[in-house]
């Protein structure tokens, strides 16, 4: 799956059974945005 994660997608792109991780990409470059897609998967 090739898609860059975002808070809106993260959790459904995470569900999915073979997927380990992902690209967080530009989301990387805030801290907040970063911290938010951490939160956002229990982590």
């Amino acid at each position: 799956m090739a898609e860059a994660s975002k808070r809106g997608n993260i959790v459904e792109i995470m569900s999915v059974e073979e997927v380990d991780g992902v690209l967080v990409g530009g989301a990387s470059l805030s801290a907040d945005s970063f911290f938010r897609i951490i939160k956002s998967v229990g982590g």
